[in-house]
């Protein structure tokens, strides 16, 4: 499904489906199927047995992060936006960024963008309480991933105690998501980014956090 057109799907399917909970539905699939499950092994070469599925390090595994990333991007914001801010033209540090924006490339805001009205970002929940479909599943993804990299780190190098573990998992969630925007993007090639994994877990716990 992942690599049909949407005219297609639409064909397809009923008109009122959501797209967005079918595309996600096939991503968490074929990632609970690469998931590699733990042992009593421990050590380096363990990590990163576990570690490898998490990130896109071969070819067939592209397909799924990029569609999850241009979901996760798309998605409403959950941060706290500042309300409208009127701009002073003779600041160009203030007023609303379109205005700043023209500010920086023409010296002055033109009638058009003066008079824009710029819709502002859709908010994770509607009115009826319900997080966004989207918002609701990074969030599940995030506190999942949290818990599969502290066993990663924990089984990498089981002599650290608990704020080494956290140190290290936050940091081998950055890359995790690091290395999968940069596959989506097509700057590092799959194998290139399971290299970078293995290389980065074989490094765990000689270093204490700062």
């Amino acid at each position: 499904m992942l690599a049909t057109s949407i005219s297609t799907v639409r064909r397809l399917l009923n008109p009122e489906a959501d797209l967005r909970r079918l595309a996600l539905n096939a991503v968490a699939y074929r990632r609970r199927r690469r998931l590699t499950p733990a042992t009593a092994a421990t050590g380096p070469d363990a990590g990163a047995r576990l570690l490898l599925p998490l990130i896109p390090s071969v070819p067939e595994q592209v397909a799924e992060e990029l569609v999850w990333w241009r979901l996760a991007i798309a998605a409403p914001t959950t941060a706290s936006l500042p309300s409208h801010v009127e701009a002073d033209l003779d600041d160009e540090d203030s007023g609303p960024l379109h205005h700043r924006f023209a500010i920086a490339n023409y010296g002055y805001v033109p009638p058009d963008v003066l008079n824009a009205s710029i819709e502002r970002p859709r908010s994770a929940g509607p009115l009826e309480g319900e997080l966004d479909v989207v918002v609701a599943e990074r969030q599940a993804r995030e506190e999942d991933l949290a818990d599969r990299l502290e066993t990663v780190v924990r089984i990498t190098s089981p002599e650290l105690d608990g704020p080494a573990v956290a140190h290290h998992a936050q940091v081998l969630h950055a890359l995790v998501d690091g290395l999968g925007v940069a596959v989506s993007l097509g700057r590092l090639r799959p194998d290139e980014a399971g290299a970078l994994a293995r290389a980065h877990v074989a490094t765990l716990g000689l270093a204490a956090p700062r």
